[in-house]
């Protein structure tokens, strides 16, 4: 079993998520239904209109760093199964309202734009027409507010409930510090230098400032490259599994939304390359990008 362990820093000042309403519960928790159960990267849980809103006008914000905000993702209805999908309303149209907040947290709004749903199960990620900038000039970063236009009606219930949501910001070039192994092989921009790792190795990341996104392989031509890619994000976080192409080209894998946001506040990520094309895993190049860069 091959390892990769992503450890990134916390910073909560950048983590969370409001709501204009949502439905009380009190056997399993004041908050069950409340807006953080749509940034938990849990399918079963999710963000819950009370049964007497109209829904429509209802939103949820995000907290986010400084970057350029470029797509926004959800998961429009309940997606614990088939039935929650279609026995309550799901998010038929979006409204996008990004904001950027100066030294005094002061908002200023920076963007807008109407975005069309599909009424279908699992992430959807919706690029934005045009890529917007929070935090240019200030300390802080943002915010992304989703407020709901229209709905498709659910069968059997009123109230709209949503998954997930999240926002994907522009990456940048990143260069975390590899640990565990010597990666200078496949770190130094030579396609020419090659690294072979059987199953077993473990290796680490030690991001140093840097708030990983993706992770990007490029296997040797005529050797065994990585097939299937799974990956763990934090403690609580949900489990992603990427199947790699049996080519030599860069792939990339992109690490799942946490706390709203790609690239955000995580203790770690764990990647198991589990199989290859072939026998002992062969790479070129060990690749990384993050959504943006908070110096240590």
């Amino acid at each position: 079993m091959v390892v990769l362990v992503a450890l990134l820093s916390v910073n909560s000042a950048f983590a969370g998520a409001k709501a204009s309403s949502f439905q009380a519960e009190n056997k399993k928790g004041a908050n069950t239904w409340n807006a953080g159960s749509a940034i938990d990267g849990k399918p079963d849980t999710a963000w819950s209109l009370p049964g007497e809103s109209v829904n429509r006008g209802e939103w949820i914000s995000l907290e986010i760093p400084k970057g350029s905000v470029e797509k926004v993702g959800i998961v429009c209805g309940w997606d614990k199964d088939e039935d929650s999908f279609k026995d309550y309303p799901r998010v038929k149209q979006l409204r996008v309202d990004v904001y950027t907040l100066d030294n005094d947290q002061a908002e200023k709004q920076v963007g807008s734009e109407t975005i069309d749903v599909a009424d279908s199960r699992g992430l959807q990620i919706l690029p934005l027409k045009t890529k917007v900038k929070v935090g240019d000039d200030s300390f802080f970063g943002g915010k992304v507010k989703l407020s709901v236009v229209d709905i498709y009606p659910g069968e059997d219930f009123p109230n709209l409930r949503v998954s997930e949501v999240a926002v994907y910001l522009a990456e940048i070039d990143a260069t975390p510090e590899v640990l565990g192994i010597d990666a200078t092989a496949v770190t130094d921009g030579n396609v020419k230098t090659l690294l072979t790792v059987p199953a077993g190795t473990e290796f680490q990341l030690n991001p140093k400032g840097w708030a990983v996104s993706s992770i990007g392989f490029q296997g040797d031509k005529g050797k065994a490259r990585a097939k299937t890619v799974k990956v763990k994000v934090g403690d609580a976080g949900p489990e992603q599994t990427f199947t790699l192409a049996d080519k030599p080209d860069m792939q990339w894998i992109t690490l799942a939304p946490f706390n709203g946001y790609v690239g955000s506040t995580i203790d770690n990520a764990v990647i198991t390359l589990v199989d290859s094309y072939g026998a002992d895993i062969n790479f070129q190049e060990l690749k990384f990008k993050a959504t943006h860069f908070e110096p240590l």
